[in-house]
């Protein structure tokens, strides 16, 4: 029977729950394997898998994480992009974006106990991106006042009663924008508004 401890090194939060639920289907599905999942460290038992959960911080000295392996999955939001990027430069810790819908358990478990570094499948995707410069894609009036709106997290209604036009119009200016910006669903195009900000910094 193989053995699974995992520490966790934050406070209990939602996502260590949510990992524990993995775990548990994970478990059920896997006869011989179990889990188990500490708050602290106990004498006896070496962690497999230290978990810290970022998904409220800023930012973060590397230096002072307690583990700086592989063996340590950091927990991240989507829009924590400078600190996704500074865990990634600066650390060998794996990094496991909570925003993600479908989460590969197994893929978390071999990686640790290969003390090899996983990253979610956002996170890969993120790292990859090269930044757009905004002066590079030419937009239209309407369409730069359209994307304005987007960032601020204004919806089709809105933006059509915003600029007096109607939501037909405002959608073409969408899929305009869309097309020049080389994405084809909101997620992307969500996506590329962040990546473009951050270029712009």
């Amino acid at each position: 029977m193989a053995n699974y401890n995992v520490l966790s090194l934050s406070a209990q939060s939602i996502w260590v729950q949510a990992i524990g639920f993995g775990l548990t289907h994970l478990a059920r599905t896997n006869p011989g394997w179990s889990y188990l999942i500490l708050s602290k460290e106990e004498e006896g038992i070496v962690p497999n898998l230290y978990i810290l959960d970022l998904t409220a911080n800023t930012d973060i000295d590397v230096q002072a994480l307690p583990v700086v392996n592989s063996r340590l999955l950091v927990l991240v939001h989507a829009y924590q992009r400078r600190l996704i990027k500074k865990l990634q430069q600066e650390s060998r810790c794996s990094l496991l974006c909570v925003d993600e819908h479908f989460l590969n358990f197994r893929e978390i478990i071999e990686s640790s106990a290969r003390h090899k570094r996983f990253m979610s499948p956002f996170i890969r995707e993120l790292l990859m991106q090269q930044p757009v410069p905004v002066d590079e894609i030419k937009l239209t009036e309407t369409e730069s006042k359209v994307l304005k709106f987007i960032r601020n997290g204004k919806n089709g209604v809105e933006i059509s009663q915003a600029l007096f036009r109607s939501q037909k119009t405002i959608s073409s200016h969408k899929r305009n924008i869309m097309r020049k910006l080389g994405v084809s669903d909101d997620l992307g195009l969500k996506q590329k508004i962040l990546a473009m900000e951050e270029s712009a910094r």
